[in-house]
């Protein structure tokens, strides 16, 4: 049998009654499942990913109880429909009430809310009416008043299936939950309430003989009843003294304090025993032992000793972090959030298209919140946050600097950086571009104007005459071409709101369409270049009748066309017009329209223009090594481009040979979030218009 306590807020990471922690548990084994229920209630949608959970167990076939020890309050009722069998406790409470939110903005944005709590309200209803067979209109009616039952009440209507033994609770007062209609004084253990769900797992301690103080009110006192002998021979009892209570005058500062305190041990324990690498079990162990901080850090510093790795430690030293732990929060938490945010497989496929086996496995990670991401990242610096609000965990986690890795940035927006810039790169790397299959690939050190020489621009080398002399070769003017990089990019913003709220959209969306849209930035660039014709160094446009690259009547593609383009490549000369570089086309660029004509020509082993094919080889037959066609060339012009590894006609280069495009890192914390600057270093130019041929077409 499996037992599992919902004793607390459910969705509360805190105590662990999140869904992210509470699913796995549930969905682990295919024994009885035991659901034990003492909660005011909690999250919605937290509490329907574990309601669901719940019920594909019994899909499953697993037999499902759930008890009310307590109180099942709200989103604590609706779980305890989830069960075959409904125990409820002869002293617990059921409440049902309408989901409720909070909201700002204009009239639309409230209706907007609204709606959206109508449409909540109705999936409650369903799952209520499933149990209890009462129909809608009856059972809003009863969320509409808050309805607050006792176990008899609950049975009558159908909520629980079976009544129990009244269970021995300690009273607490439920208004600070905002209940408008509770009892005055509800039935709920204070004690589970204060525990948490690791902590009430521990089994009760039997009674004893002497007065047992009230840990949350030290002046109340019990006394336990004596068996009846016992009573027959002892001395009548001393009058009670005046400050002795009853159990039942607990105040709300009482079950709060208490609530507080036990949090306070049981997270001291954990993070301690985290930051000095203790076992998962040990820690749980110290937590649900009732061992007291003090206690748990000297069973600690044994099990170190134990280990051989005592030395320095002691009660106030400070965290110790090696880099091999460091880097494995920083993998593993990375690759969480690149898992959270769907962009793993991506990432994947990139390293695939480099001939690399990459798989991201987040490992420990999986499920954690980043706020607790947050949490750990202050622990391996060394810095204890006592805050308990989300926001400014977040917050100092990402404005933090560590004590112990000389004051360094912390590692929380490390994680971010590290998953924002391997999505950008893994998108920018399997986005489909044509330009590099026609175009140069260089490089410049800086954005001023860098020279490319032309290829054949020495044309033959000289005769060294007899006395061994070698002369200088000067290279003209006209055998040079300028290209330079410029900068392009924009700025990806990740709102504190998005990282509590565990918003991966910042990777699944903008970082993979910026990705996408640095490699398409190219791809426009090249082709704008294209169609403007820019003018080369000698004043004369890049395709032009002057330069022997612009066939002077225009034609579709065919064995003739082609042959033209193959003659007129092969015949242009060096810059000084006296030697033939003898140029071959080797990449076809057409429009999409005409690509699967081109194909045909440059495939077809027999002049697909001849009367008689079977009489006629093609001469032009695999004269392209790759054809190219994309919707971005209007009309009928094609183009013919040399091998671009060896004499390029256009050049892209990149500064400093950065071919990806990089993310820089906003400097601080802004109210609205944290910036990264995506930033793109290349340049696109024409270099040498003997590299290439345009046919106008027909």
């Amino acid at each position: 049998m499996t037992e599992i306590l919902l004793y607390g807020i459910v969705g509360d990471s805190w105590d662990g009654l999140d869904a992210n922690t509470l699913v796995p548990l549930i969905s682990e084994g295919d024994d009885d499942l035991h659901i034990r229920i003492n909660s005011p209630g909690g999250y919605v949608m937290e509490g329907l990913a574990i309601f669901n959970a719940i019920t594909r167990q019994k899909k499953k076939g697993r037999a499902v109880t759930t008890y009310i020890d307590g109180l099942a309050a709200s989103m604590g009722s609706v779980l305890a429909m989830a069960g075959d069998d409904i125990i409820m406790a002869d002293n617990a409470l059921m409440m049902i009430h309408n989901p409720w939110d909070c909201a700002c903005g204009d009239a639309e944005e409230l209706r907007r809310t609204a709606d959206k709590l109508d449409l909540i309200r109705d999936q409650l209803v369903n799952i209520y009416a499933h149990q209890s067979g009462l129909d809608a209109e009856t059972l809003k009616g009863l969320m509409d008043a808050e309805t607050w039952m006792t176990a008899v009440e609950a049975l009558a209507q159908n909520f629980v299936t079976t009544i129990d033994e009244p269970m021995t609770v300690e009273a607490s007062c439920v208004q600070p939950f905002g209940f408008k209609n509770a009892p005055e004084n509800p039935l709920i253990s204070a004690v589970a309430m204060a525990r948490g769900p690791r902590a009430a797992a521990a089994a009760p301690q039997p009674p004893k003989e002497n007065e047992m103080p009230n840990p949350a009110n030290p002046a109340a006192v019990t006394t336990p009843p004596a068996t009846p002998a016992a009573a027959a021979a002892a001395p009548a009892p001393a009058p009670a003294p005046q400050t002795e209570t009853s159990v039942t005058a607990l105040t709300t500062a009482d079950v709060q304090a208490a609530i507080a305190t036990e949090r306070l041990r049981a997270n001291g324990i954990r993070a301690l025993g985290k930051k000095h690498g203790m076992a998962e079990d040990f820690i749980e162990t110290l937590v649900t032992g009732d061992t007291t901080l003090d206690a748990a850090r000297e069973k600690i510093l044994e099990k170190l000793a134990e280990a051989g790795d005592s030395a320095n430690i002691g009660h106030n030293s400070p965290a110790r972090v090696t880099v091999d732990q460091r880097d494995k929060f920083i993998e593993g938490a990375s690759n969480w959030l690149l898992v959270k945010a769907g962009v793993a497989p991506l990432i994947e496929k990139a390293a695939k298209a480099r001939g690399e086996t990459l798989k991201i496995d987040p490992g420990e990670f999986r499920g954690v919140r980043n706020v607790d991401l947050a949490r750990e990242a202050l622990s391996n610096m060394g810095i204890a946050c006592s805050a308990r609000d989300p926001d400014i965990i977040v917050r100092e986690a990402m404005t933090a600097r560590s004590a112990i890795i000389t004051q360094t940035t912390g590692d929380f927006p490390i994680l971010f950086e590290n998953a924002i810039h391997r999505t950008l790169q893994a998108a920018y790397s399997v986005t489909p571009d044509t330009w590099s299959r026609f175009c140069g690939i260089g490089s410049v050190t800086d954005f001023r104007p860098h020279t490319r020489y032309l290829r054949g621009s020495f044309g033959a080398l000289d005769t060294v005459n007899e006395a061994g002399e070698f002369k200088n070769k000067p290279i003209p003017d006209l055998a040079k071409e300028a290209i330079s990089a410029l900068t392009k990019g924009n700025i990806i913003n990740l709102s504190r709101q998005a990282i509590v709220n565990d918003d991966m959209q910042v990777f699944s969306g903008l970082a993979v369409d910026l990705g996408r849209a640095a490699k398409l930035t190219i791809e426009v660039d090249v082709y704008a270049l294209l169609a403007s014709n820019p003018t080369m160094n000698d004043g004369v446009a890049l395709f032009h009748a002057n330069h022997g690259n612009l066939a002077g009547s225009g034609a579709a593609p065919s064995v003739s066309a082609f042959d033209g383009i193959r003659v007129g490549m092969a015949s242009q000369k060096d810059v000084s017009n006296n030697e033939y570089l003898d140029i071959r086309p080797s990449v076809g660029l057409f429009p999409i329209g005409i690509g699967g004509a081109a194909r045909v020509t440059n495939g077809s082993q027999y002049d697909p223009d001849a009367a008689s094919k079977l009489q006629r080889p093609n001469i032009v037959f695999g004269m392209f090594d790759d054809i190219v066609d994309t919707p971005r060339l209007s009309g009928t012009a094609y183009y013919a481009f040399a091998d671009p590894n060896v004499a390029p006609a256009i050049e892209v280069v990149f500064l400093n040979g950065n071919t990806e495009p990089f993310t820089d890192s906003q400097e601080g914390w802004r109210v609205d979030g944290v910036e990264w600057k995506v930033r793109h270093d290349y340049g696109v130019g024409a270099v040498n218009y003997r590299s290439a041929y345009k046919q106008p077409g027909n």
